[in-house]
């Protein structure tokens, strides 16, 4: 029988695990940061450019800088997220050379965050669309609102989904060729609502964040916009780098649960 996910548990212990071991969280994080900032910068310049100065005035080019940016940064996730799950269940420090990672596994997992990507993508649209259409002929009256009532749909059993294929994330990370999504997904199955409220709960900090951090710069706009703006992207830069770090050991514990049969 597939184990009871204690999902309040589990996120206690990932919000402990990032509060004991941030010193190495931003050890592994930095270099990676120093690296691709200043690429995204660089490209965004070249792009803005060649578009004239504006790139929302060209879409194909603003699109191909938001590719850019995105591979970009999910691989330095791929390669920090390797060396997380390393060492939270193997207690593998890396040296100054392994930080920053670029091998077989870190390419894995780049690959395999990819093609979950898809995945997720293909289910929102096979679960979204006939709703869609559905929901537009059968209530024509709440049309406006039918983006949000699909949104309230799709996200929890797309957030759900994700968790339950990521599962095969740490298994990578640890070298394993032998732990497929099929076992990522039969490992966690009759977990539906524990992994559902994990996600639910990734959800609210992300949009917690992106609130409070809004509040912030709101309060701070009276005084001075330019103050406002650069106390914004700090605390925003601050929030996405926690919330990565979050969101690779909630894979982390969801991996030790159910597949070594760890307890938290």
């Amino acid at each position: 029988m597939t184990r009871q996910l204690p999902a309040g548990t589990c996120i206690r212990h990932a919000i402990n695990s990032v509060r004991n071991n941030l010193t190495y969280a931003f050890r592994i994080s930095w270099p990676w940061y120093v690296i691709v900032i200043p690429l995204i910068i660089v490209a965004n310049l070249l792009l803005s450019y060649a578009a004239g100065g504006n790139l929302f005035e060209a879409p194909g080019l603003n699109l191909l800088n938001s590719l850019i940016s995105g591979l970009l940064i999910g691989f330095a996730f791929a390669s920090i997220a390797v060396n997380w799950h390393r060492y939270i269940l193997l207690d593998e420090v890396p040296d100054a050379r392994g930080i920053l990672r670029v091998d077989d596994k870190t390419w894995r997992y780049f690959g395999n965050m990819l093609l979950i990507f898809v995945i997720l993508v293909a289910a929102g649209m096979v679960i979204g669309v006939p709703l869609g259409i559905i929901g537009g002929i059968a209530f024509a009256n709440v049309a406006d609102y039918l983006p949000i009532l699909l949104l309230l749909i799709i996200i929890p059993v797309v957030s759900t989904l994700a968790l339950r294929l990521s599962v095969k994330l740490p298994a990578i990370a640890l070298g394993r060729g032998d732990f497929g999504m099929k076992h990522a997904m039969n490992a966690t199955k009759d977990n539906l609502q524990p992994i559902f409220l994990v996600a639910l709960f990734e959800v609210a900090l992300f949009l917690g964040a992106i609130v409070l951090i809004g509040a912030i710069s709101y309060a701070f706009h009276v005084v001075s916009p330019t103050l406002a703006a650069a106390i914004a992207f700090a605390l925003q830069f601050a929030a996405n780098w926690i919330i990565t770090i979050f969101s690779i050991t909630v894979l982390t514990s969801l991996y030790g649960f159910f597949v070594e049969g760890r307890d938290f």
